[in-house]
């Protein structure tokens, strides 16, 4: 009955075709909007106006990483953590922190870095709050979440439905994919996605992830790889015909 009376707010996990699931993302709240700004496409989904700020907190991270990038010249390519400099801004010295807990470069974690400083900066001034960002999440709802994850795998393709419940939230949701998108993945999984308690780091666990998984066999050793990490509160592998979940996040009837 409590859905019934209380819809669940959709979200979607997996940049695969942003007409589709964009219309998903924002079906929940009321005000919604989209900004494309600098390497970041994202959609901002609020239950009040707070629109006319977004641009200004894009710019003011982006000047933390671009003055980051600027004067360490390895920071930006480094497949593999980076030693955190007295010069780094504080959020930039977090993401290296996070990111090195998996043993992936910090440029690993910026997309869910962007959605934590956002959601920060936003806090104090809405209740719910979904950002999208490339198929990386941040979700923070005071009622359940449904996520549809879109791959291209055959087997799975677009028919997986999560249930999150809301007393995890809020949360980072993100995935990665060796079979599709435009980042970098070193293994081939078609998809990983991973729950947290900030964007940060689920996106440099997901990365992590993904990166381990090569064949179906490798699914449940990555599986019980990740869920001994503290910061890792759900888990999603899909690789040919396998799919391996654990922890916070269920399956949706």
């Amino acid at each position: 009955m409590a859905d019934q009376q209380d819809p669940p707010v959709w979200a979607q996990v997996g940049n695969l075709n942003t007409n589709i699931y964009r219309g998903l993302v924002s079906s929940g709240e009321k005000y919604h909007w989209h900004f494309i700004f600098r390497h970041s496409d994202l959609l901002i989904s609020a239950d009040t106006d707070v629109g006319s700020g977004i641009e200004k907190i894009l710019t003011e991270i982006y000047s933390k990483l671009e003055y980051v990038i600027e004067h360490d010249r390895k920071f930006k390519d480094s497949l593999l953590p980076v030693r955190v400099k007295s010069f780094y801004p504080a959020e930039i010295k977090r993401m290296c922190l996070l990111s090195s807990e998996f043993s992936v470069g910090p440029m690993a974690a910026v997309a869910g870095l962007v959605n934590d400083f956002i959601a920060e900066k936003l806090q104090d001034f809405c209740r719910s709050l979904i950002i999208e960002n490339g198929g990386d999440v941040f979700i923070r709802s005071d009622r359940d979440i449904r996520t549809g994850l879109f791959i291209k795998n055959p087997f799975f393709k677009d028919r997986i439905v999560l249930k999150i419940d809301k007393k995890y939230l809020p949360c980072g949701l993100c995935s990665s994919s060796g079979t599709f998108g435009h980042s970098l993945s070193l293994g081939k999984c078609d998809l990983a996605v991973v729950m947290s308690d900030s964007a940060t780091s689920a996106d440099a666990a997901a990365t992590a992830v993904a990166n381990s998984v090569s064949n179906e066999e490798d699914v449940q050793k990555s599986l019980e790889h990740f869920s001994t990490f503290d910061s890792i509160k759900g888990l999603v592998i899909v690789k040919d015909k396998k799919i391996g979940i654990w922890g916070n996040l269920e399956l949706a009837m």
